[in-house]
Formats: structure tokens, sequence, C-alpha cells
């Protein structure tokens, strides 16, 4: 995978627009845009979507730089309700034939959904407004159909090796990060995600893991055990002491694009798995060896119930935040239902409590046992 570039995008289409048509399982939304600078953001960071060019979607965004809505057009929100739609960022919602209408006034952007003709309009006042949107609302329209069949959200990192998927659950600072980076590098694993997955129960059997693409943000600690990856540790955390790296913050992100420089050996990044093994890491910096826990199928099975896949953490509230608000999610009591397949199908896999220390190769080397599988490079 490389960055994108405009020079990388289609030609413009009819009209002077930029199309593609993202598609994940049976999901499904077809972008248009006027901004490159947006579809080349879009295309880059939905990573795990197949895209190709204009085809049959379920959706359909429209989503135009031109100046935004005139006064007039949004006067009428003044007194409208709120909701919240991201980390301080708020919109005015109004009902409208067919749909909604919402107004961000913080980015002077009016979105109108119609869904009789499954459309919706994005009308920016600038191309940084059409960037926040742009992979944004393609996620949201893919996510929410593979809600709507099935699928539960997932706080996991996974990799997959052989065939073969591996979840590794749990909150935030128990080691997903470092325990996926680690088999990525010594196993020669293939990526998958960092933080979030859409699992379903397969009426054959067995379980699907969806990609929710998005950035990786890994801690400096666990950047700089990697020595590979020791050049993405910013200029001003190198000088942070080694035994203060594991907590310090902020963490550093990582682009779709630059998710190659992660893999090793035919390592490639992939947009679904089959779930095949349950982890559950430990990190405790004070370790010096690794051990790998058996946890039985009841236990795993309460765990996994208890913190709903780990999305809420019993006893600091969500540990990862689910936020629909263009696309209503399912009932309560279908959630439920559907989260009770998948941690039934979880639950029968082999799992295990991974107690691990500072060192990723003996972690991913522990990992690799557990797959019947060697550690393949080194470094």
């Amino acid at each position: 995978m490389t960055a994108p570039t405009n020079d990388q995008v289609p030609a413009r289409q009819p009209g002077r627009l930029w199309e593609t048509t993202f598609t994940q399982a049976e999901a499904s939304v077809c972008l248009r845009t006027n901004s490159k600078a947006a579809f080349t953001h879009a295309t880059g960071t939905l990573y795990a979507y197949e895209q190709t060019g204009p085809a049959f979607a379920h959706w359909q965004i429209n989503l135009l730089v031109d100046g935004g809505p005139a006064y007039e057009e949004v006067e009428g929100f003044t007194d409208a309700p709120t909701v919240e739609i991201g980390p301080r960022l708020t919109a005015a919602v109004l009902a409208r034939p067919g749909g909604r209408a919402f107004w961000v006034e913080a980015l002077h952007t009016l979105i109108v959904t119609d869904t009789q003709q499954a459309t919706i309009t994005v009308r920016c006042a600038k191309e940084a407004a059409a960037l926040h949107w742009a992979a944004r609302l393609p996620r949201q329209a893919i996510t929410a159909q593979l809600l709507e069949n099935g699928a539960v959200y997932a706080h996991t990192a996974a990799f997959s090796l052989g065939g073969r998927g591996v979840v590794i659950a749990g909150h935030r600072g128990r080691g997903k990060t470092t325990t996926l980076l680690a088999g990525l590098h010594r196993l020669g694993a293939n990526y998958v995600t960092n933080d979030r997955l859409l699992l379903r129960a397969e009426e054959e059997g067995g379980l699907a893991g969806y990609v929710w693409p998005a950035r990786l943000r890994a801690g400096i600690g666990t950047l700089a055990a990697l020595p590979h990856l020791a050049g993405l540790v910013p200029e001003a955390q190198r000088t942070v002491p080694a035994e203060q790296r594991w907590s310090s913050r902020p963490k550093v992100p990582i682009e779709p694009w630059d998710f190659d420089r992660l893999l090793s050996g035919d390592g490639q990044v992939l947009g679904s798995v089959r779930p095949a093994m349950l982890l559950f890491p430990r990190l405790d910096l004070e370790r010096t060896t690794v051990s790998a826990e058996p946890v039985a199928g009841a236990e795993a099975r309460d765990e996994l119930l208890h913190t709903r896949l780990f999305m809420t953490d019993p006893g600091c509230g969500p540990s990862s935040h689910i936020n629909h608000w263009l696309w209503p999610a399912p009932d309560p009591a279908i959630t439920d239902g559907n989260l009770s397949c998948v941690v039934d199908a979880l639950a029968e896999l082999p799992c295990y409590r991974i107690h691990a220390g500072a060192d990723p190769a003996a972690l991913a080397d522990t990992v690799g046992r557990l797959l019947g599988t060697g550690a393949e490079v080194h470094g």
C-alpha cells in the first residue's frame, strides 16, 4: 500500500466529479465528490473496502464543496435540537420530507438525508470540511449496513497467519497493539485491524470479522521496542526516559497508506478475517518471561459478555465509542441477540491469556507456538 496522491485518482467523471463505490460483504456505498483531495483521502483511508468505479450501491453520498448553504437555508436551525456527532462536534437537526437535515455550524456543512432515494447530500463551504467527511460518512454507511445484517462492534486488534485469524481483545493499555505489531514483524502475519472489528456469526457456522478501517495509533514504548519502527517515534518524544515510554502520550498515528512499514516477509493488509484464536494480552513491564494461560470457554464468554466485546469497561464506561448519528443503530434487543451469538462463537475458539513483558520478540514467539508456527522474521 502506498500513499495516495492526486495523480493516482481517476480522471474526472462527467459533471466534474470523482466517483467510486466502496463494498464490504453485502454492504455498499457510492461516493461522488467534486473535491479531488477529499476523494484521495477517502480512497486512501478506507483500505479495507473493495473499491470500484461507478457501480450499483445501496447508498449514495454526494460530497460537494460549493461555498456551503446560504443563510436563509439554515436559519431554521436556530432553535433546532442538537446531537453529538463527534468529539467536541455537534449538529442541529431538523426533519425533512423523506429524511433529516443536519447543520454542522463549526464546519459550515449542511447534510441532508433522503431515505427513500437512499442518498446523502453534503454541502461544504471549504475543502477542509470535505476532507473531514470524506472517509467518515462512507464508513458509517458501510458499518450501518453490516450492523443491520447481524454484525456487532468488538474492541479488538487482529492479524491473520496461514489463513487463521487471531483476535486480540482487551481494554486500553492491555497490549493489543504491541501483540499485533510483534506478530506482524516476527511471524510475518497479515495486518487486519488495530482497534475495532465488526464480528458476525455466520449461518454456516463460525465467525466473520470485517475491518472498521482507520489509522493505527501506537505508543512510543511499543515503537521503540521494535527496531524497525523506532524511527516513527517523533523527535520530541525520543528523549522520554525508557521507564516512561510505555505510559507516554500522545500515541503516534500511522496512516493506512503507511501500513506496509509494519509488515515483514509476505505479509499483506487484509479487509476481513475468519477468527480461529482469541487472545487476552496482559502486559507487565516488570516481567522478563512470557506465559500463555488457557482460558475456559465459560470464562471467556462471561468476560466478553460483561464487557460487550470490550466496547465497555464496567469500571470506567465506554472504552471504544460508537457514534451512529446519521444512520440509526438496530434495536437494542436485536443487537443483544447478535452479541450473544458472536460471543458464543468466540467462546468456542481456543483462548489464551498472554502474560508478557516489554520484549515483543518473546511475545510473538509465544503466540507463534500457540499457532503451531515458528518465527519467520527476526529483527
